[in-house]
């Protein structure tokens, strides 16, 4: 039935993609929570519920608590109506989830991106691991809605290619259309999204759209992002800005940035910076386990470093104290401007020892100073899978959402 909900619908349909809407939002919620909701006459309410459970796309939770009489029924979406796939492409490595209608993740598979993963090589690998994880479910394709892709390159949606292709370490990238690349393959719509704006709308969806309707997701990887679901709608900008935070001046006599100015936070506390201050360490003579790993500091990578990290590397400990510092001082400047309830975390470095304890100290501790400030911070749930799942979820509200964002 979800594929009826797209296009030109009766009144009764939209009716129907209301409810459902809202049960997945609100569930467990009783028929009189959700009369109250929408506006519909108790009975008719109870007739359009019924619609959705004899068409299996929502089910009884069994939680309703009785006041002496008999128990009410609680309504949830079944999470078993129909199946997502969702997908992160970057140039350390390719995620694919399969996911459940709640966005449960029930399998995945990943891989690391090297000199061999070519566009091609790279698609066709997401187009055998839908077939793979589709059969170890045993999950007819029929219930598949469709797969959604993450970037964290630019993108040009309307294109489907990704704008800065040299940022990976094969060829092959340059305008591939990832959209009908895929569609073609596995006979199903696809769609592509900004990473980072798919990393705050499943942060939203999975935990705290009960909870707010405004908040902020910035990560730090090879870049430094931020995304933001004001109101409850996910701010989109058609100029591919979702770098613009990394870009944020923190000191005018800093380095220089990639961009051309001096003093950007991303020159102090991205991976790229990170791996840069460790290399200029090590040529300076300072004593690291990285010493071990390579021939030349020069070979240092990204690898490398999150490893040395894991192993609590004093030089590497010390590099990544310093460039958490300056992202919590980043962070502090951005609730300033935005001022939202909740920040949430994300990226490479956040699961790691130290980086988002020091960076989220270093902010909250800046904006202490206002005693009505409010704001919260998280780290990401899933740092590693949450883009992926953002990815299956803009499928999903492609189906069910009357404003997609």
């Amino acid at each position: 039935m979800l594929r009826q909900f797209v296009g030109l619908i009766s009144p009764k349909v939209k009716s129907l993609k209301l409810l459902y809407s809202f049960i997945r939002k609100f569930g467990p919620v009783r028929i009189k929570e959700l009369s109250e909701m929408t506006g519909y006459k108790h009975a008719t309410c109870s007739r359009l519920v019924d619609e959705l459970v004899q068409a299996e796309l929502i089910q009884d939770s069994g939680l309703g608590e009785s006041s002496g009489g008999r128990k009410p029924l609680m309504y949830v979406i079944n999470p078993d109506a129909h199946y997502l796939i969702g997908v992160e492409i970057t140039n350390l490595y390719t995620t694919v989830l399969l996911l459940d209608a709640q966005l449960t993740i029930i399998g995945a598979e990943k891989l690391k991106m090297d000199s061999q993963c070519t566009g091609r090589y790279t698609l066709d690998f997401v187009s055998r691991c839908v077939d793979e994880l589709l059969a170890k479910q045993s999950i007819p394709r029929e219930k598949l809605l469709g797969i959604g892709i993450g970037v964290l390159s630019p993108i040009d949606q309307e294109r489907g290619v990704i704008i800065q292709p040299h940022l990976f370490t094969s060829d092959g990238w340059e305008d591939l259309n990832i959209v009908d690349y895929l569609s073609q393959k596995n006979n199903t719509i696809v769609f592509l999204e900004n990473g980072t704006n798919l990393a705050a709308l499943a942060e939203y969806r999975i935990n705290y759209w009960k909870e707010t309707d405004n908040l902020v997701f910035v990560s730090n990887d090879m870049g430094i992002r931020s995304s933001m679901i004001f109101q409850g709608r996910l701010i989109t900008n058609q100029n591919e800005m979702a770098d613009a935070f990394g870009h944020m001046i923190i000191d005018v006599h800093g380095p220089r940035c990639s961009c051309g100015s001096y003093g950007c936070l991303q020159a102090f506390s991205s991976l790229p910076a990170i791996r840069n201050e460790v290399i200029r360490r090590l040529k300076r003579g300072h004593d690291s386990f990285l010493q071990e790993k390579v021939g030349a500091v020069e070979e240092v990578d990204f690898f490398h470093i999150l490893e040395a990290l894991e192993r609590e590397d004093t030089l590497v400990l010390d590099v990544v104290k310093e460039a958490a510092y300056y992202f919590g001082i980043g962070l502090s400047n951005l609730i300033f401007l935005l001022r939202p309830d909740i920040v949430i975390c994300g990226g490479t470095l956040v699961p790691k020892p130290l980086f988002y304890e020091a960076a989220s100290e270093t902010a909250l501790n800046r904006v202490k100073h206002y005693s009505n400030s409010n704001v919260r911070m998280y780290r990401s749930t899933t740092a590693y899978n949450i883009v992926a799942q953002g990815a299956g979820c803009m499928v999903l509200d492609s189906f069910t959402e009357e404003n997609l964002p």
